[in-house]
């Protein structure tokens, strides 16, 4: 008895040192998984200009859900996001995103999954002619799969504009 209480004891206190040590991002390896999810928003919106179903699909994990600007739109299968997205590509002549801008990228200590939040201007034509000129807010969250940071969900949004105060003339 008393031999599997010392077996006990030191089992308590060995195991947990042969636990692998918690690795944590150096900086430079922070800055290197950034650049790679950048890179996925912005081959995700080239995708999207080009109207690429196949390159657009390199991007996403293999299961998305992706949330629109109404209710109605919740897309948890490749088969709606395919609709939703031939549906919105049909609507255009042509979509061009500019740069990312306001980034903000929160990692977890092992780089396998990210909260990414940004803003990108969109010039897009109508095929009825119209031409829209917008600033949208785009939320992602990517995750690693297969070595490679892939979308799993996001929701995008155009944001009310500042309104513009006209100062009032006080003197009379």
């Amino acid at each position: 008895m008393k031999k599997l209480f010392y077996l006990l004891i030191l089992t308590t206190f060995i195991l947990p040192s042969c636990q692998p040590e918690q690795k944590y991002l150096t900086v430079e390896e922070i800055k290197k998984e950034e650049a790679d999810i950048v890179k996925v928003l912005y081959a995700y919106n080239k995708a999207s200009e080009d109207k690429n179903f196949a390159e657009l699909l390199k991007t996403l994990a293999d299961s998305v859900v992706f949330f629109g600007s109404d209710q109605g739109e919740v897309i948890k299968t490749f088969a709606d996001y395919k609709d939703a997205i031939q549906k919105q590509w049909e609507e255009y002549e042509y979509t061009k995103y500019g740069e990312i801008t306001d980034l903000f990228i929160a990692l977890d200590n092992k780089a396998t999954i990210a909260s990414v939040i940004y803003g990108v201007p969109l010039e897009a034509k109508l095929k009825n002619g119209i031409q829209e000129d917008v600033f949208l807010r785009a939320s992602r969250t990517l995750r690693k799969q297969n070595e490679k940071w892939v979308i799993v969900s996001g929701i995008t949004s155009i944001p009310r504009a500042k309104p513009v105060v006209q100062p009032q003339n006080t003197a009379q």
